[in-house]
Formats: structure tokens, sequence, C-alpha cells
């Protein structure tokens, strides 16, 4: 008898309408920075970034922008406290959570009567009751409905959902699991010249994406069925990144070492994981990495002996949106799922706070 498995059979992702290029945003921001030192560092940093648009649920980055966080008092741009920034959060993450919703479950003909769990995934917003009880009311969930939320743990957080709702569909094969990220980066805009500070202002945007995960043997037509989890704590990359509430918003660690330790470590944990489920690199079909940024994946791809463009739809979705944090895996997992790609066994991973790699096996079906 097959083991229980639970399979991503729909995903469906949203972005803000506010599009910016990179180099209009950054021009933008220019403003902020004061510092000739900080605006050569954004110069360098937006040619090397592998990134072309960003998107924001806010319009405050141009010369026409609202205004709704950041305005000009003539001196400069502000930056609003913690608190104003957290109260746009959660009217703004409901709206852009449910188009990927209405995307996912319209993907799969599934009615909203039929998902018996919702999670909800955001390291940008944080407040109780919080988006999973707002995407609940929003949805006109049932009382059956179970909630729960992954919280600020950062871009890998999406597979703790994908655990939990691998755990729920094992247990009860019937379960259909609606997990919803959504991330607001550009609420946390800040004017600070610091190196992490700049990196964090090219590199990250806002999306959301939700995904169904059904038990595998309920779940006809494609899917990505899990095969088996990972979890790595890089303990020498502690310091290299991390997310922390500033009284100026939330403040984003991220040193430019963070590839060096993702290129040293990588390599043992994928081919446990591989090992750990009878596989070797042979057997993969392909790859869904979290592009954490353009230095991160070539790290990825040299540690493991890939090719970059074993990598193809993770440098696409960095170009055509950035990092969006947690809700940017399940972007990539997307094209995996519907795009004309061969079935077979698939590996992914994430990247956050630790250092932790999270990681994955998969099949496409």
């Amino acid at each position: 008898m097959e083991p229980l498995r639970s399979a991503v059979t729909s995903i469906g992702t949203s972005v803000p309408n506010n599009r910016y290029s990179l180099r209009e945003f950054i021009d933008w921001a220019e403003h902020t920075h004061v510092s000739p030192a900080a605006k050569r560092k954004l110069g360098f940093l937006v040619k090397d970034s592998g990134i072309d648009v960003k998107h924001t649920a806010i319009d405050d980055f141009s010369a026409a922008g609202t205004g709704v966080l950041y305005s000009w008092n003539g001196n400069g741009y502000q930056d609003p406290d913690t608190p104003q920034r957290v109260s746009h959060f959660l009217r703004l993450a409901t709206a852009l959570g449910l188009q990927a919703v209405e995307k996912c479950l319209q993907r799969r003909a599934v009615g909203v009567n039929e998902i018996t769990h919702l999670i909800s995934v955001s390291c940008t917003g944080l407040q109780a009751p919080g988006l999973e009880i707002s995407l609940y009311k929003a949805l006109g969930l049932g009382e059956q409905t179970e909630r729960s939320a992954v919280n600020f743990l950062g871009c890998y957080a999406v597979f703790h959902a994908l655990k939990q709702a691998d755990y729920i569909c094992r247990a009860n094969p019937d379960s259909k699991v609606l997990i919803v990220s959504v991330e607001l980066c550009s609420l946390h805009f800040r004017n600070s010249i610091q190196n992490d500070n700049l990196l964090s202002t090219v590199l990250f945007s806002d999306g959301a994406a939700a995904a169904l995960v059904e038990g595998s043997a309920t779940a006809p037509g494609p899917n990505l069925r899990w095969e088996a989890f990972a979890s790595t704590l890089i303990s020498e990359g502690s310091d290299a990144m991390g997310w922390h509430i500033g009284a100026r918003g939330f403040e984003m660690i991220l040193s430019s070492a963070v590839p060096k330790y993702i290129g040293s470590h990588m390599r043992e944990a994928y081919l446990g994981l591989l090992r750990q489920n009878g596989l070797s690199p042979a057997d993969m079909k392909g790859f869904a990495i979290h592009p954490g940024g353009k230095n991160i994946l070539l790290a990825f791809a040299d540690a493991i002996g890939c090719g970059e463009a074993d990598l193809q739809v993770s440098f696409e979705v960095m170009r055509n949106y950035g990092n969006m944090s947690s809700a940017t895996i399940l972007f990539v997992l997307e094209r995996i799922l519907y795009d004309q790609r061969p079935s077979g066994h698939y590996y992914a991973a994430a990247f956050g706070p630790g250092l932790t790699v999270e990681s994955g096996l998969f099949t496409r079906i």
C-alpha cells in the first residue's frame, strides 16, 4: 500500500498594481540617501541584482506618489514609525491575498465551502486578530474550517506551512488545506544607509500566493506530491540574516556572507536528503529554489554542481518580481506545476534567519 502523502494541487499568485522598474524605484530611493557613498552602492547593487521590476502595495515610490507612508517634508523623506506602517498591513494584505486565493481555487474548481484548513503566512505584518482571521471572514469560511498562522519566520516560512499541511493530509487524506502567504515588504522601506538596508531596498518587493494542499490519493490531475522535508541550521551564519522589529519599521539583517555560508553547506544538505530517500542527483528533474538574491542562486548552483539553466525558473521569478520573502517560493512552484516540464523528482529549498535552509523533495505528476 502506498504511504499517505500530501500534494500541492493548485497555486494562484498575485502582485499589487503599483509596478516600478528597479531603476525607477532606486531613482526615488536615492532622494532618501544623501550620502554619495550610499548612492554609489545603490547603483552597483542595481546593476548586479538580476531584478528588473518591483511591485508595491502602496504607490509612494515616485515623484507622483500619494505619500501614504513616505512623503517629502522639504528636507527629505521621513521614516514613519512602526505602528503607522503596520496599521496598513491587514487591509492591504487581505485584499492581495484574496486575489491569489480566487485564482488558486478557480484553477482547481474547488469551492470555498470545501476548505477544511486555512494557514496564513507572513513576516511583514503582525497583529491579533491577524491575517488568518481576516481571510477567514473575507472568504466566508464555515466554522468547521480550522485556522492557523505561520508568522515572522522569514523567506522559508511557507515550508513550515507545507509541512503542517502535510501532517494534516497524512492524518486525514480528505483534507483540503489552503495556504495563503502575503508579504508587503514595501511597508518597511527605510532611509538608513547601512549596507543591510541598501541591499534590502534593492531586493525586496510585495506579493501574495495561495496553494491548495490535498491528500495525494484524492488529487487527480497535475500536482506536486511531497515526498520528504528537511531543515538545516547553519550555526556559523546565525548572525548573517535576521528580521527585527525596530522603532521605524522591521529591520533586515542581511550580510554579504550569506551566499558563502549557503555555498559551504548546501551540497551536504542536498545530498543528505536525497540519500535518505534512496535518490541520487541523476534522479532529479529540476529545482525550485527561493531566489533570495542572484548571488545566493549562484552559490547554490556551484555547491551542488548544477548549471544556471537548471535554476531558470528561480532567476525568472527574481527578474520579474524581486524577492517577495515567503511568498516567492510559491511563485517558483507555480511555474513548475503549470509549465510543460517533465514528471519526476524535484528538489526545493528556501533560506532564512538562523541561518536556516528549509528544503523538500517532491514529485511532479
